[in-house]
């Protein structure tokens, strides 16, 4: 019997090792793609294959979200907008409400003006626009709480330990009192707006009324905004911590393993 638990035991090592290692990879992935497009950025337009685009943002026709959060305004010129609503459970943070929300705007890549095609973009409405694998927004630009802080919480947030990557994160107090938590939601969100630096890789086309970039089945549309180098420097922090953590639990359930079959 004792056996057969050291083997179990192991397993759920291996298993949840596994999973952080498969983690690890898709974030590698996830830096490659960064630095494909930090590479790309002043390449020259050639229609009728992939192209990464950088420049200025000009809108068209701004963005329309569907929240805009108590600190920002709806009427902004935005080609952008991506926001989130993040809720506090007994133990982590996580995402009840979030939209993508994209103009009609173009690009002005060194002497080119290029518009682009966000159709392909469109997200569902669950999905988080931070996390998603075709944009690269950073950290969110703004953050606001939908409530008041309670005195605890509101000391931890001004030294800068609490927050989802303050260092006491995980002490916050979120007693629930009469259906109330003492730790409010929290709005966050990047705009991209007119005059904004934006970096885009996707298929270009050209049309009547000049270039066109759009996601398709072998090239999706990836947009970039933000410090590059600062999110490819927080992947990278985030794949060794990563590979760390899921050697560690295999080396564990390995010798587990081996340990129960002596």
């Amino acid at each position: 019997m004792v056996q057969v638990f050291a083997l179990v035991v192991a397993g759920a090592f291996l298993l949840f090792g596994g999973i952080v290692l498969s983690r690890a990879g898709d974030l590698d992935d996830r830096e490659e793609t960064i630095s494909e497009l930090v590479s790309a950025g002043d390449e020259s337009v050639v229609p009728g294959g992939e192209a990464t685009i950088s420049g200025p943002v000009r809108v068209l026709e701004p963005a329309s979200p569907t929240r805009t959060g108590p600190d920002l305004n709806e009427s902004d010129s935005a080609a952008l907008w991506a926001w989130r609503v993040r809720q506090r459970n007994d133990k982590w943070w996580r995402t009840a409400e979030s939209e993508l929300a994209t103009g009609e705007f173009a690009v002005d890549h060194s002497w080119d003006r290029v518009r682009v095609d966000t159709t392909a973009l469109a997200t569902d409405a669950d999905d988080d626009p931070f996390d998603s694998p075709n944009l690269f927004l950073g950290d969110p630009e703004t953050e606001t709480y939908l409530g008041d802080l309670g005195p605890v919480n509101r000391f931890l947030e001004r030294t800068g330990l609490a927050g989802e990557d303050g260092i006491v994160s995980d002490l916050e107090f979120n007693v629930s009192v009469g259906g109330k938590t003492t730790m409010p939601d929290k709005y966050q969100a990047t705009v991209v707006r007119d005059g904004d630096e934006l970096v885009v890789r996707g298929e270009l086309t050209e049309t009547a009324d000049g270039y066109v970039l759009r996601g398709t089945d072998e090239t999706p549309l990836v947009i970039a905004t933000g410090s590059l180098e600062e999110q490819r420097e927080q992947v990278r922090s985030s794949v060794r911590l990563r590979r760390a953590a899921g050697g560690v639990f295999v080396g564990l359930g390995l010798l587990v393993a081996v340990l129960a079959v002596l």
